[in-house]
Protein backbone atom coordinates (compact mmCIF):
# COMPACT_ATOMS: atom_id res chain seq x y z
CA UNK A 1 0.00 0.00 0.00
CA UNK A 2 2.72 2.75 0.93
CA UNK A 3 4.65 1.86 -2.43
CA UNK A 4 1.06 2.77 -4.11
CA UNK A 5 0.81 5.67 -2.82
CA UNK A 6 4.44 6.90 -3.21
CA UNK A 7 4.14 6.43 -6.66
CA UNK A 8 1.04 8.82 -6.85
CA UNK A 9 1.32 12.21 -7.81
CA UNK A 10 2.55 14.80 -5.61
CA UNK A 11 -0.64 16.71 -4.95
CA UNK A 12 -2.44 13.14 -4.14
CA UNK A 13 0.40 12.64 -1.67
CA UNK A 14 -0.11 15.96 0.16
CA UNK A 15 -3.99 15.73 0.44
CA UNK A 16 -3.41 12.45 1.83
CA UNK A 17 -0.45 13.91 4.62
CA UNK A 18 -2.66 17.17 5.27
CA UNK A 19 -5.69 14.86 5.93
CA UNK A 20 -3.11 12.66 8.52
CA UNK A 21 -1.61 15.50 9.90
CA UNK A 22 -5.06 17.01 10.77
CA UNK A 23 -6.72 13.98 12.30
CA UNK A 24 -3.65 12.97 14.23
CA UNK A 25 -3.38 16.57 15.45
CA UNK A 26 -7.16 16.32 16.43
CA UNK A 27 -6.21 12.89 18.18
CA UNK A 28 -2.99 14.36 20.07
CA UNK A 29 -4.28 17.26 21.53
CA UNK A 30 -8.15 16.14 22.37
CA UNK A 31 -8.01 12.63 23.59
CA UNK A 32 -4.22 11.04 23.93
CA UNK A 33 -2.48 14.03 25.71
CA UNK A 34 -5.07 14.57 28.12
CA UNK A 35 -5.30 10.75 28.75
CA UNK A 36 -1.79 10.47 29.31
CA UNK A 37 -2.13 13.40 31.93
CA UNK A 38 -4.81 11.41 34.09
CA UNK A 39 -2.82 8.64 33.54
CA UNK A 40 0.22 10.02 35.60
CA UNK A 41 -2.12 9.10 38.75
CA UNK A 42 -1.84 5.64 37.93
CA UNK A 43 1.60 5.47 38.02
CA UNK A 44 1.59 7.88 41.40
CA UNK A 45 -0.45 4.91 42.90
CA UNK A 46 1.61 1.88 41.66
CA UNK A 47 2.44 -0.51 44.24
CA UNK A 48 5.65 1.23 46.26
CA UNK A 49 5.60 3.82 43.72
CA UNK A 50 5.03 6.39 46.34
CA UNK A 51 7.44 5.41 48.67
CA UNK A 52 10.64 6.15 46.61
CA UNK A 53 9.48 8.94 44.63
CA UNK A 54 7.27 11.93 44.86
CA UNK A 55 3.83 12.10 43.22
CA UNK A 56 4.72 14.93 40.78
CA UNK A 57 7.73 13.45 39.51
CA UNK A 58 5.63 10.12 38.94
CA UNK A 59 3.01 11.86 37.24
CA UNK A 60 6.18 13.09 35.07
CA UNK A 61 7.70 9.89 33.95
CA UNK A 62 4.72 9.18 31.06
CA UNK A 63 5.96 12.16 29.29
CA UNK A 64 9.35 11.43 29.63
CA UNK A 65 8.60 8.40 27.36
CA UNK A 66 6.78 10.70 25.34
CA UNK A 67 9.69 12.57 24.89
CA UNK A 68 11.95 9.21 24.28
CA UNK A 69 9.21 8.75 21.44
CA UNK A 70 9.99 12.22 20.19
CA UNK A 71 13.33 11.88 20.56
CA UNK A 72 14.73 8.79 18.73
CA UNK A 73 13.32 9.05 15.44
CA UNK A 74 14.23 13.08 15.66
CA UNK A 75 18.21 12.08 16.27
CA UNK A 76 17.68 9.01 13.68
CA UNK A 77 16.51 11.56 10.97
CA UNK A 78 19.41 14.13 12.16
CA UNK A 79 21.95 11.30 11.64
CA UNK A 80 20.55 9.90 8.34
CA UNK A 81 20.88 13.36 6.72
CA UNK A 82 23.81 14.35 7.76
CA UNK A 83 26.07 11.46 7.53
CA UNK A 84 24.16 9.69 4.24
CA UNK A 85 27.05 6.78 4.88
CA UNK A 86 24.95 5.54 7.73
CA UNK A 87 21.48 5.28 5.93
CA UNK A 88 22.01 1.32 5.80
CA UNK A 89 21.48 1.14 9.97
CA UNK A 90 19.59 4.11 10.43
CA UNK A 91 17.27 2.80 7.94
CA UNK A 92 16.98 -0.38 9.92
CA UNK A 93 16.22 1.32 13.67
CA UNK A 94 13.90 3.32 11.76
CA UNK A 95 12.35 0.24 10.54
CA UNK A 96 12.21 -1.26 13.83
CA UNK A 97 10.75 1.67 15.20
CA UNK A 98 7.78 1.59 12.94
CA UNK A 99 7.25 -2.27 13.44
CA UNK A 100 7.46 -1.55 17.28
CA UNK A 101 4.51 1.10 17.23
CA UNK A 102 2.78 -1.58 15.36
CA UNK A 103 3.08 -3.96 17.74
CA UNK A 104 2.29 -1.09 20.81
CA UNK A 105 -1.14 -0.68 18.92
CA UNK A 106 -1.85 -4.26 18.36
CA UNK A 107 -0.95 -5.00 21.95
CA UNK A 108 -2.33 -2.24 23.76
CA UNK A 109 -6.03 -2.21 21.37
CA UNK A 110 -8.23 -4.90 23.21
CA UNK A 111 -8.03 -2.81 26.85
CA UNK A 112 -8.60 0.51 24.64
CA UNK A 113 -11.89 -1.40 23.56
CA UNK A 114 -12.59 -1.53 26.97
CA UNK A 115 -13.34 2.35 27.65
CA UNK A 116 -15.33 2.61 24.47
CA UNK A 117 -15.70 0.94 21.38
CA UNK A 118 -15.88 4.58 19.76
CA UNK A 119 -12.20 5.46 21.05
CA UNK A 120 -10.77 2.24 19.74
CA UNK A 121 -12.19 3.05 16.34
CA UNK A 122 -10.51 6.18 16.18
CA UNK A 123 -7.62 5.19 17.63
CA UNK A 124 -7.12 2.64 15.11
CA UNK A 125 -7.82 5.23 12.06
CA UNK A 126 -5.07 8.23 13.42
CA UNK A 127 -2.65 4.91 13.79
CA UNK A 128 -3.50 3.44 10.47
CA UNK A 129 -3.22 7.46 8.60
CA UNK A 130 0.69 7.24 10.79
CA UNK A 131 1.32 3.75 9.85
CA UNK A 132 0.45 4.40 6.28
CA UNK A 133 2.47 7.76 5.42
CA UNK A 134 5.37 5.91 7.85
CA UNK A 135 5.48 3.22 5.02
CA UNK A 136 5.21 6.06 2.32
CA UNK A 137 8.29 8.10 3.76
CA UNK A 138 10.64 4.72 4.62
CA UNK A 139 9.63 3.63 0.90
CA UNK A 140 11.33 6.45 -0.07
CA UNK A 141 14.32 6.70 1.94
CA UNK A 142 14.98 3.45 2.64
CA UNK A 143 14.09 1.79 -0.61
CA UNK A 144 16.27 -1.05 -0.52
CA UNK A 145 16.08 -2.19 2.98
CA UNK A 146 12.16 -1.35 3.52
CA UNK A 147 10.96 -3.93 0.20
CA UNK A 148 13.79 -6.47 0.53
CA UNK A 149 14.07 -7.06 4.19
CA UNK A 150 11.31 -5.65 6.47
CA UNK A 151 8.33 -5.16 3.69
CA UNK A 152 6.32 -7.46 5.93
CA UNK A 153 8.17 -6.93 9.65
CA UNK A 154 5.24 -4.66 10.43
CA UNK A 155 2.80 -6.68 9.55
CA UNK A 156 4.45 -9.61 11.99
CA UNK A 157 4.69 -7.07 14.35
CA UNK A 158 0.66 -6.70 14.51
CA UNK A 159 0.62 -10.23 14.56
CA UNK A 160 2.53 -10.79 17.63
CA UNK A 161 0.83 -8.16 19.14
CA UNK A 162 -2.16 -9.14 19.12
CA UNK A 163 -1.29 -12.66 20.22
CA UNK A 164 0.89 -11.22 23.16
CA UNK A 165 -2.72 -9.44 24.24
CA UNK A 166 -4.52 -12.68 23.77
CA UNK A 167 -2.35 -14.51 26.41
CA UNK A 168 -1.45 -12.22 28.99
CA UNK A 169 -4.74 -10.54 28.72
CA UNK A 170 -5.86 -8.12 30.64
CA UNK A 171 -3.13 -5.54 30.47
CA UNK A 172 -2.07 -3.69 33.34
CA UNK A 173 -3.07 0.02 33.67
CA UNK A 174 0.99 0.96 34.14
CA UNK A 175 1.35 -1.08 31.01
CA UNK A 176 -0.75 0.15 28.75
CA UNK A 177 -0.12 3.76 30.14
CA UNK A 178 3.79 3.32 29.19
CA UNK A 179 2.84 1.88 25.38
CA UNK A 180 0.53 4.81 24.63
CA UNK A 181 2.90 7.08 26.20
CA UNK A 182 5.67 6.06 23.64
CA UNK A 183 3.03 5.67 20.97
CA UNK A 184 2.36 9.30 21.33
CA UNK A 185 5.48 10.16 21.25
CA UNK A 186 6.04 9.13 17.76
CA UNK A 187 2.39 10.05 16.27
CA UNK A 188 4.21 13.75 17.54
CA UNK A 189 6.70 13.97 15.92
CA UNK A 190 5.20 12.10 12.82
CA UNK A 191 2.53 15.05 12.75
CA UNK A 192 5.09 17.69 12.68
CA UNK A 193 8.16 16.65 10.50
CA UNK A 194 6.07 13.97 8.33
CA UNK A 195 2.26 14.43 8.20
CA UNK A 196 2.23 18.19 7.92
CA UNK A 197 3.31 19.31 4.97
CA UNK A 198 5.80 22.27 4.11
CA UNK A 199 3.68 25.64 4.35
CA UNK A 200 4.26 26.72 0.63
CA UNK A 201 2.84 22.67 -0.17
CA UNK A 202 0.00 22.79 2.21
CA UNK A 203 -3.71 22.16 1.52
CA UNK A 204 -5.51 23.83 4.38
CA UNK A 205 -8.84 22.53 3.22
CA UNK A 206 -7.94 18.44 3.67
CA UNK A 207 -6.07 19.67 6.79
CA UNK A 208 -8.84 21.36 8.63
CA UNK A 209 -11.37 18.08 7.07
CA UNK A 210 -9.07 15.78 8.96
CA UNK A 211 -8.81 18.27 11.86
CA UNK A 212 -12.68 18.91 12.47
CA UNK A 213 -13.71 15.00 11.75
CA UNK A 214 -11.21 13.58 14.89
CA UNK A 215 -12.00 16.52 16.85
CA UNK A 216 -16.12 16.34 16.22
CA UNK A 217 -15.94 12.41 16.72
CA UNK A 218 -13.55 12.64 19.94
CA UNK A 219 -15.83 15.37 21.62
CA UNK A 220 -18.97 13.14 20.58
CA UNK A 221 -17.14 9.77 22.08
CA UNK A 222 -16.20 11.31 25.11
CA UNK A 223 -19.97 13.18 25.42
CA UNK A 224 -21.55 9.43 25.28
CA UNK A 225 -18.38 7.81 27.64
CA UNK A 226 -18.68 10.72 30.37
CA UNK A 227 -22.75 10.54 30.53
CA UNK A 228 -23.12 6.37 30.10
Amino acid sequence: MASLISYQSESIQIRWASVGGGAGLGYLFVHLLPELTSGGDTISQAVGMHSYLPDALTESFLFLIVLLGVLIPYALGVISTQHPSNDQWTGIIRLALFSLVSYLYAYSLPSLLTTGISYGLLYTVVISAHVLLADRVLDQNHRQVFRHRFRWLGSSALFLGTIHAAVFHPISDLTLAIATAFIGGGLLISVFREELPNPNQSRLGWFFLGLITMTTLLLLATSRHTHA
